[in-house]
Parts: structure tokens; sequence; C-alpha cells
């Protein structure tokens, strides 16, 4: 990809728009920062941006953007956003970080998407490829300015989401992966449908060589795995045409149910691999920092693309032994007086708020609500109402939370204020064995910076809960 000269516009300026920048700039391009925000508001950025040669457009985006040659959008910037359908009107090109990290690496992507699981999963794969790869994207750090650190000959593990799978066009991931499909992002994307054609973006380039891991237990994810099979994968979004299919790539299935006709299974206590050469015992499942069956099928999609690129099972083994909670995904953050308190802040749909709740037999009091996405909260009422012994909400979905629960039969509902009040009234009526769970269903926005700050807050909650009574801390 030659920029060299390139009029470049970078719509958004936080992490992904600056490593675009960084990026391009370094390349030769001219580059445009735009930014709705003001100055005042963009000073840590603008920190950050140091003397780097580029220019600005704050507080809105003005008429300076459409006159570049190519339009890249940072993944906080949806394709439905007005001057975006303008730019794709005028035929100007429109990209986001994932097409322009894959034109520049020099290495295949393995790219992992899904509503759940997808930092797990590819932090397995990732432990189980070791120095050979190298893992980025949505995860943690951006792509663009990771993909030069590959080795030769290695892979890059790529977290992606729907919003950076939205402004994608020729990206052929040489395997990808798909966890499940759950409604998300609802308020993002105006129906299912169109966050099912983002996912099923991810697929859209591949053909024979390459790797499609998919699940088999999650209805959406089967949906797509047949739509690839047959090649009718849907549409995509308004002046972003579906390409031509090529031939389908190769497809293995991911169960923690049943056998399946192609990949891995758990049954027996043991995962199983069903391949070319007939079936094989690959691994006894017992590896306490991956709890619930959700983390189960995490590890069988990762050992699917660990044994397709032939991937000893001793460092199979060793990636499943070594892996503990990450960050904010059902972290243990402290057993004051013998109550587990665990922060899955980064649960911020109703899919993975289940999960959580169906990792555990001991009685669970829930902390949940935050940013109400427009998702239902029907079926996760009903679960709250068998799995929780108490719900304690707050932020902007309390309301909605709580009825869907009390629908299903829930009587224990407390409302709060403030995440610090849910802490405490949560261990004034929690015994030692029980667990208080942070698993929101909801983003964080309305109240925190991101979930980062929420599952950070809270951990400092549970610290001062040694400090004096409830009541006293802070």
């Amino acid at each position: 990809m030659n920029l060299a000269g390139t009029r470049v516009a970078v719509l958004g300026m936080g992490r992904s728009g600056l490593a675009l920048a960084r990026e391009l700039s370094g390349r030769g391009a001219r580059v445009l920062l735009s930014d709705s925000r003001t100055r005042q508001e963009l000073l840590p950025a603008l920190e950050e941006l140091g003397d780097l040669p580029v220019d600005l457009d704050l507080g809105g985006h003005s008429e300076e953007v459409l006159r570049r040659d190519l339009l890249v959008l940072s993944p906080g910037v949806p394709v439905h956003h007005p001057l975006v359908q303008e730019a794709l009107r005028r035929g100007l090109p429109v990209m986001g970080e994932v097409e322009i990290a894959w034109r520049l690496s020099q290495v295949p992507f393995i790219a992992v998407t899904g509503t759940n699981g997808k930092s797990t999963t590819a932090t397995l794969i990732h432990r189980m490829l070791g120095e050979s790869s190298i893992l980025a994207g949505n995860i943690g750090n951006p792509l663009v300015g990771e993909v030069a650190q590959a080795p030769p000959g290695g892979f890059v593990v790529a977290e992606v989401s729907s919003f950076q799978l939205e402004t994608v066009h020729g990206f052929r991931p040489r395997v990808a992966v798909l966890t499940n499909l759950t409604p998300d992002h609802l308020d993002r994307h105006p129906d299912l449908e169109e966050y099912f054609a983002a996912k099923a973006r991810l697929f859209a380039r591949q053909g024979p060589g390459d790797l499609a891991v998919i699940s088999w237990d999650d209805p959406q994810a089967d949906r797509l795995a047949r739509l690839l099979e047959s090649r009718t994968l849907p549409g995509w979004l308004p002046g972003f045409p579906a390409p031509d299919l090529p031939a389908c790539p190769e497809v293995l299935r991911f169960s923690v149910r049943e056998p399946v006709h192609r990949g891995t299974w758990y049954a027996e206590g043991a995962l199983w691999h069903r391949g070319p050469d007939g079936v094989e015992r690959l691994l006894d499942w017992d590896f306490p920092g991956l709890p619930g069956p959700h983390n189960l099928a995490n590890s069988l999609a990762a050992v699917a693309v660990a044994r397709w690129l032939g991937v000893p099972i001793a460092a199979m083994r060793a990636a499943l032994e070594s892996h503990r909670p990450l960050h904010h995904r059902m972290e243990e953050v402290g057993r004051p007086g013998g109550v587990l308190f665990v922060d899955d802040s980064k649960g911020t749909n109703p899919g993975s708020v289940q999960a959580a709740l169906e990792s555990y037999s001991s009685p669970v009091h829930l902390i949940a609500g935050g940013k109400d996405k427009g998702t239902d909260f029907s079926e996760l009422g009903r679960c709250i109402a068998r799995r929780a012994r108490t719900l304690l909400v707050l932020g902007e979905a309390a309301g909605r939370l709580a009825e869907s629960a009390r629908a299903a039969g829930m009587t224990d509902i407390i409302s709060c204020a403030s995440l610090q009040e849910a802490v405490e009234a949560a261990w004034k009526i929690a015994q030692p064995g029980d667990v208080v769970l942070l698993s929101p269903a909801c983003a964080s926005f309305d109240m925190f910076r991101n979930a980062e700050e929420r599952g950070r807050l809270f951990a400092l909650a549970v610290r001062r809960l040694a400090e004096g009574p409830p009541g006293t801390a802070g």
C-alpha cells in the first residue's frame, strides 16, 4: 500500500485514530485528523500527538475532510454518519483501521470476532502459537501500529469488533473465528441483521487455503456457517457493496454439547478433534483458569485453530494451563469476609452476563446496569430470576433491567445511585461463600469513561470494605 503523498482524513482521535495518524504520516501520507470534540476536550490526545506533522480539524468536521483522497474511520465513527455517507456518495474511498493494517502487514491474519469470548479466544490462540505471533486489535493496542512487529513467517492474531468490520473491503484473514453471535450494539446497528452482516464480513473474502472456525452451538453463528458454505452471505451496508464471493474456505465447527462432523468438541471430560485422519482425543479438561461453559467454548475454538496450524498438543495444554481470567472479565478482585467479588465489567451484553451467572453454583448477588444500548433484556431477566439471589441495578438502564427480572419473578431487587453504593449494599446482604458479581449487561459511558474505569472503581470499592464497616468506605 503506497501512501506517499496521499491526502488522508482520519475521523476520530481515540487510540486508533492517533495510531493511524502516526503510521500513515510515517509512511508519507498527508494526514488531516478530524474530531467533533473541542481542542480543550482533546488536550490529552494533542499532547500524545506531540509534533507529529498532521493537520487538525477540531470542534466538528469541515468540508476539508471530503476533499481528501482517502477517508479512514476510527471504530467509534459509524458508517451511517452523514459525513461518511456523503463521502461515499461522492465516490471518496472509505476504509477502517483493520483494512489499513491488513494491507500494511507482511504476514497473514488470524482474526477473531463474536459477541462474547473473542478476547479470551484470541489470547489463547496467541499463547498456543508463542513467539510466532503477535496479539493486537480490539483487545488492546491498535493493529495498525503493531503489524510491523509480527515475526516473518508468523501471524497477526487480531481481535476485531463489528465496528471495525463495517469498513473492510479486501480484508482476507488466513483464519477467521466466530465465537458466537447474540444481539448487541443495537444503539449503533439499527437491527440484528446489520450486526449479523457486519460480523459476516470477516469471512466474505476467504477462499481455498483459508480456515473458518464457527460455533456449532450458537444459532446465529450456525446460520452464518451455513450461509458461508452455500456462498450466500448477506449484502452490505449502504455504500459498501458485497464482494463477489470466492470459493468457500475450509470450515471447522466447535461444540460444548455434541460431536461435530469436522472440528472440536467436549465429551467425557476431554477435548476431541475430528479431521481428515479421523477422531482423536486431544486433552483432558482440567483448567481452573478457564471456568464456566463459555470458557470451554472459547478453548475449543482456539484448539481448533491450533490443531489446523499443526501446533503441538503440549503447547495447547501449556496455554490452557497458564491462562487466567483477563482484566475485567470474570476477574476475582477480593474475598473480604469470605465473600467472592468478581469484576466482569466487560460483560456489556446479556449473553455475557448469562454466561457469567451460569459459572457459579454459589448464591450470586448481581450488580448490573449502565448505558442503555437498546438490547432486549427479556431472556436475561429470566436468567437473573433463575440464577441470582439479588439484583442490584444502577445507571441509565436500571429501570428496564429491574422490570425484566421482576417480570420473570425476581423480587430481591435493589436500586443504587452509584457503584460504591451497590458494592456496599451487596456486602451487607452477602454471606460467606456467596458471590458478588459485577456484570453490567450495558456499556459504561453513562457513569464512567469506559469499562476499564468501571472495573477499577469496583475493585477499589471492594478493597475499601476491609478498611471499615459498610457505609464508611469513602
